[in-house]
């Protein structure tokens, strides 16, 4: 061969990307019902190298006999036009303060003392997207990315179960905000071996900016060379993760203030059966062009990941966005989660969302709009709701409600309640009512008050609209909910980061 024809070579052959910033993740990808066959979606991050990558993927080890073509999106983020927020100098409020709750300030100068700063600086990538299609239910999907001849990750991860097999997933929320709680939690959840994981929201801190995920998040739960509990685990090779948006992820920043705001959205793929653009979404803000990027770097996952169902093993899960922006009274949107939950043929249906309508914290404890949600969810036979925001675990006594009027000033939503008094989820597992769970210790700054304390202030503070509902209540560590479950039997494990069991409780239901 000549030296001209070497050099022409060398012109047209792809180059190697230098760096890959995030290493091949496993997402959920766009399977709803069980029925066809599954689907999943591997994600990664580079720099804006160009380079060429091959997937290979197989349902059997060692047959890696399909490939999925890798689509390549540019992202491009230029400089904020605000910093981050700094550090205030004042010590921290003590936990029953006299501050309104409703103004959050406990959890704002709690998340600006942990946060780490994040470096104002244009920031440029390529995210690369393959879906892995054909999928066999109740097996394991094997799957090598390589770039050029080197691999630049192998490994595997379960499809979903089928309608009558058990499966056992993590429930957790307020994740990544830069500490080393976070590493913990991560290390734990991979001991329990789960399915999937569901985040509560409020996944990275403090922002949600795609800087923050990767300074935050994915050096926990994805790219971590040595795993252990102070490291973290690389779940993300193997393990979906079903993310539900919290404030942090979608509010504390916004375009073009960030424009790498809601990041959320680049990182994370799941069904697409949402009812669409709506009062319930994230509002793009009035500058179409900046709307029209972000769209174009988000893909489908917006709108979709605001508003979204799935079905595992025996479960229907539900997400919902419950932000300050997303209005959850509009009758289409009311009308889609009827349809979605009567729809379902599942035994058991659970509910996703961030901010809970039900607990005993004064952090947070006047969104309450979420309850407006609850005669909908008892009559369409929702078993569980999950939530995180408050940063602890709490398990209601089920509990049926029926609002009266709507929201008041302050946002709380006051009605009848009744509770299940017998229900001890050992000897009666069987619950009259919907039981609220909160697990929102999965790594950010834990709202550790004196519970009798706190009721006390709740009591004196909102009158009749508080009511003593918690059944159980840990703020003492950092903990996530393991949950194991057949057709006929629902069992809660609250795990803390040092691995104990902090509380458990069954449901069961007759076989069908």
């Amino acid at each position: 061969m000549t030296r001209m024809s070497l050099a022409l070579l060398a012109l047209v052959a792809p180059a190697a990307a230098q760096t890959v910033l995030v290493s091949p993740y496993v997402q959920p990808g766009n399977g709803a019902t069980l029925t066809g066959n599954d689907v999943k979606v591997l994600l990664w991050l580079t720099d804006q190298t160009p380079g060429e990558f091959t997937v290979e993927y197989g349902v059997a080890p060692g047959a890696l006999n399909q490939h999925a073509q890798p689509h390549r999106t540019q992202l491009d983020f230029g400089l904020p036009k605000l910093r981050p927020p700094a550090t205030p100098a004042a010590a921290k409020p003590g936990p029953l303060s006299d501050a309104p709750t409703d103004l959050d300030t406990v959890k704002r100068e709690a998340v600006a003392r942990s946060a780490v700063p994040v470096p104002d600086k244009e920031q440029h990538y390529f995210r690369y997207e393959a879906t892995l299609t054909g999928l066999p239910f109740d097996g394991h999907v094997h799957y090598r990315v390589k770039l050029g001849a080197r691999v630049v990750r192998e490994g595997s991860c379960r499809t979903r179960a089928s309608a009558g097999q058990p499966i056992r997933f993590v429930a957790v929320g307020d994740l990544a905000n830069g500490k080393a709680a976070q590493n913990g939690i991560a290390w734990a959840v991979a001991q329990q071996h789960p399915d999937f994981m569901i985040g509560l929201g409020d996944i990275v801190y403090s922002q949600g900016r795609v800087s923050q995920y990767l300074q935050h998040f994915f050096t926990t739960f994805n790219d971590v060379p040595r795993p252990g509990p102070t490291t973290g685990a690389p779940l993300m090779a193997s393990i979906p993760i079903y993310a539900v948006l919290g404030n942090h992820d979608v509010e504390s920043a916004k375009l073009p203030d960030y424009p790498d705001a809601w990041g959320a959205f680049q990182f994370f793929r799941g069904p697409l059966n949402s009812p669409g653009v709506g009062p319930w979404n994230l509002p793009l803000g009035q500058d179409a062009a900046l709307a029209d990027q972000f769209r174009a770097r988000a893909g489908k996952a917006y709108p979709a990941l605001s508003v979204y169902s799935w079905d595992y093993g025996p479960a229907h899960f539900l997400a919902l966005d419950s932000g300050a922006h997303s209005k959850v009274d509009e009758a289409k949107l009311r009308e889609w989660i009827e349809a979605d939950l009567r729809g379902s043929r599942q035994p058991w249906k659970f509910v996703c969302f961030h901010a809970p309508a039900f607990h005993t914290s004064r952090e947070h404890y006047t969104e309450q709009k979420m309850r407006l949600l609850e005669p909908l969810f008892e009559e369409c036979g929702v078993d569980v709701v999950f939530a995180g925001h408050v940063h602890n675990y709490q398990r209601s006594k089920p509990l049926r409600f029926k609002p009266i009027g709507g929201r008041d000033p302050r946002g709380r939503v006051s009605g009848e309640i009744r509770l299940d008094e017998t229900f001890d989820g050992a000897r009666d597992t069987t619950p009259e009512g919907v039981i609220h769970i909160v697990s929102g210790g999965g790594g950010a700054t834990l709202y550790s008050v004196d519970f009798a304390k706190t009721v006390e202030a709740l009591r004196k503070e909102h009158g009749a609209n508080y009511t003593s509902l918690t059944a159980k209540y840990f703020a003492a560590k950092h903990s996530f909910s393991v949950i194991d479950l057949t057709p006929a039997k629902f069992s809660l494990r609250q795990i803390a980061i040092t691995g104990e069991e902090v509380d458990s409780f069954t449901i069961t239901k007759p076989a069908p």
